[in-house]
């Protein structure tokens, strides 16, 4: 009987406490939703400075117009501008902004922090973007690009120069990048449209999904599927998955040295300029219009398909 009693007042402490961690959740939430102009500042500079962005959990949107000025607007709910400090100036080769925390926090005060930063750059100009969790988005702009998310997704359109792209789990997608490229995730899918230039692309888990021309390409996962569409003279295509399948879709006219292997699916290689020179199950290698920079795809599980443009 003692015990029936211990175990009913357990389940009921438990009960409770889970309605009231609900309540703090939803009313966070709340808070969240409402954002407003924290901070604004606008500064006189040169294209080809840098903008440089360090923030804690902040949402990153970077677009591009035709003034020699860099516009910053920072917004914010209530629970951020309390416990966060908010700072843009001007730096030595272009403008800071630095968005962080102002102590540490307590249990009951994680989370509800919404926080967005918004900025207008010259169409030449270089973004170095860290946010601990927040999602990166940049527009029309040339220059050198520095992305990084702990947690957030990362997206580009209309944009030229050297790219490097890292977040811990969210997907990148990038559309019409001209310049090469360098990108990974933990844990998110990765796909370009219209890329053109080398491109190196990793996830730990997700997809790969790339439209790229006039480039060396190499792209792995270690779970997914990976798609290639690939245009232009042939430079080194090379495609690794641990268990999903590889689709490559090539040029006809593209002059390649081809090594396929699948441990555990199949091979169909549907190109017909090609001399084969060894064939059997899981492997495949040969040579596309009498052979040029390596085409290599290898699964440990999936199937590998190559068809003509």
């Amino acid at each position: 009987m003692k015990m029936e009693l211990s175990s009913s007042l357990l389940n009921k402490k438990a009960l409770s406490l889970l309605i009231f961690m609900v309540s703090i959740f939803f009313a966070v939430d709340l808070q969240a939703s409402k954002l407003e102009l924290i901070k604004e500042k606008s500064f006189q500079v040169k294209p080809g400075g840098g903008l440089q962005v360090e923030a804690s959990g902040a949402d990153v949107k970077i677009m591009s117009w035709d003034k020699e000025e860099v516009h910053v607007k920072i917004f914010g709910n209530e629970r951020a501008r309390e416990k966060m400090r908010f700072e843009i100036e001007q730096a030595e080769n272009g403008v800071r902004v630095l968005v962080k925390k102002r102590s540490s926090w307590s249990f009951f005060e994680w989370g509800g922090y919404d926080v967005k930063i918004e900025a207008m750059v010259p169409k030449n100009y270089n973004p170095g973007i860290t946010t601990s969790g927040g999602d990166i988005s940049v527009y029309s702009l040339t220059g050198r690009f520095e992305l990084k998310t702990s947690g957030g997704d990362v997206s580009s359109k209309d944009t030229n120069g050297e790219l490097m792209v890292r977040t811990s789990g969210g997907d990148i997608t990038l559309t019409n990048h001209n310049g090469n490229s360098d990108i990974s995730t933990s844990g998110g899918d990765i796909r370009t449209i219209k890329m053109n230039g080398n491109l190196r692309a990793s996830t730990s888990g997700g997809d790969v999904d790339v439209d790229c021309s006039n480039g060396k390409v190499s792209v792995g996962t270690s779970g997914g599927d990976v798609t290639v569409s690939y245009s232009g003279d042939g430079r080194g295509i090379k495609a690794t998955t641990s268990g999903g399948d590889i689709r490559i879709k090539v040029p006809a006219d593209i002059k390649a040295k081809v090594d396929l292997e699948t441990h555990g699916g199949e091979i169909d290689c549907n190109f017909n300029n090609s001399k084969n020179s060894k064939v059997k199950r899981g492997e495949f290698h040969a040579e596309f219009n009498g052979g040029g920079e390596l085409l290599y795809c290898s699964t440990s599980g999936g199937d590998i398909i190559i068809t003509e443009k």
